[in-house]
């Protein structure tokens, strides 16, 4: 939580291709399911280096350690059917994900700009006819100030209007404060009829990639991270409203933040959408890294994800935790889909991390008790030992 925090990659998802197993987050978060892993390697461990005067509590733990995995597994079986019987019937929409591909060494050169929306008007078009109703760009795909009224701004509204087609979009954006200027990390909704539908300001910030932390105090740093953004976080998480239906917008890595989604999902939001840019990611595992955890959001808010990627891995994701459809790495491309607007309570989008809030409480309780104990016993031991 230190500096916005940065939860990257919890021991929980290593689980992510085990779809079965990880339905319980939507009562643990993603605290319960690392436990779960902790506590099946403790067993492991202490059936591998049993002994004669531990085998009657080992067999114990393994036998508990067996039923939990059972009634998890079991859950999770029940809630994926029970998913599929809630999601019949329900409101569909088409929608398209545009991965403009667009390399970070040309993606700011103003020079570059035009070519850049021909890219994603092309694509938006090309995917128009299907009859989709929403298309979403990545994060920043309009690398300009699209809140001022020039040939982008009107630009990007003609596609929105010759596509018949809501558009979501990121754009670096400005306020002007005693003539200062402070940049936000955003994202549009376009309307079909070419209006600004909507516009979120990414509130969780990327320490040393878009903000120096404690910038006074570290002021040595400026020099050691040139070239990081300047950007001031949104004040609140806002709803865009899509034809009625409201949808939450996570900016890039705002996808690892539970809580976040969680908010989300208490605002009567019905669809989640991550718009991301990991093209600094390279070809590394962070890109794969990052929708899989991504991934767990639905899951913990029984929501759709609907993810952009600038240069992947686009995705669309079911409320199960289950990736339906992707893109691949560095692919100029598009990926259309149809997603289901939900609106199902879920334990954890309820209470949150109660379950840590308990081991909390579990741990002081034990810890208290051992300390009163051990008082007691060495009182014991000092008067056996002084007589007195």
């Amino acid at each position: 939580h230190i500096l916005t925090g940065f939860p990257w990659e919890n021991l929980a998802y290593s689980m992510h291709g085990m779809i079965s197993f990880i339905q319980i987050i939507d009562i643990s978060g993603v605290y319960g399911l690392t436990f779960i892993i902790v506590v099946v390697n403790c067993v492991l461990y202490d059936l591998m280096s049993i002994k004669v005067e531990t085998r009657k509590r080992v067999l114990s733990e393994v036998f508990m350690a067996a039923v939990a995995i059972i009634l998890i597994f079991t859950y999770g079986v029940y809630r994926l059917d029970q998913l599929e019987h809630v999601m019949e019937g329900k409101k569909s929409d088409k929608v398209t994900i545009v991965q403009g591909n667009i390399d970070q060494t040309v993606k700011w050169n103003n020079k570059y700009q035009n070519d850049t929306l021909e890219i994603y008007r092309k694509s938006s078009l090309t995917s128009a006819k299907s009859g989709n109703r929403l298309i979403v760009w990545p994060e920043t795909a309009a690398p300009f100030f699209f809140q001022n009224i020039d040939d982008k701004h009107r630009f990007i509204i003609n596609i929105a209007k010759e596509a018949k087609s809501y558009l979501l979009f990121g754009s670096p954006s400005y306020l002007n404060e005693n003539g200062i200027n402070y940049f936000s990390n955003s994202a549009y909704l376009i309307s079909p009829a070419g209006d600004i539908a909507g516009r979120y300001d990414k509130m969780h910030l990327v320490p040393y990639g878009e903000y120096v932390p404690l910038r006074r105090v570290f002021f040595f740093l400026e020099k050691l991270v040139v070239g990081v953004g300047d950007f001031r976080p949104g004040k609140e998480l806002t709803p865009l409203v899509l034809g009625g239906k409201k949808i939450g917008v996570l900016i890039c890595y705002e996808g690892i933040f539970p809580e976040i989604s969680r908010q989300y999902h208490k605002m009567g939001v019905t669809l989640l959408i991550n718009i991301t840019n990991d093209a600094w990611f390279g070809t590394s595992s962070a890109p794969y890294q990052h929708l899989t955890m991504t991934a767990f959001r639905a899951v913990e808010n029984r929501l759709y994800i609907i993810r952009a990627a600038n240069t992947g891995i686009s995705a669309i994701i079911k409320p199960t935790g289950e990736i339906i459809s992707q893109t691949g790495l560095f692919e100029r491309t598009i990926l259309d889909g149809t997603v289901t607007y939900l609106n199902q309570g879920t334990f954890y989008a309820r209470y949150g991390d109660i379950f840590i809030y308990m081991c909390f409480i579990t741990i002081t309780v034990i810890g208290l008790i051992s300390f009163k104990r051990r008082r007691v016993n060495d009182r014991r031991y000092f008067r056996s030992n002084t007589g007195s």
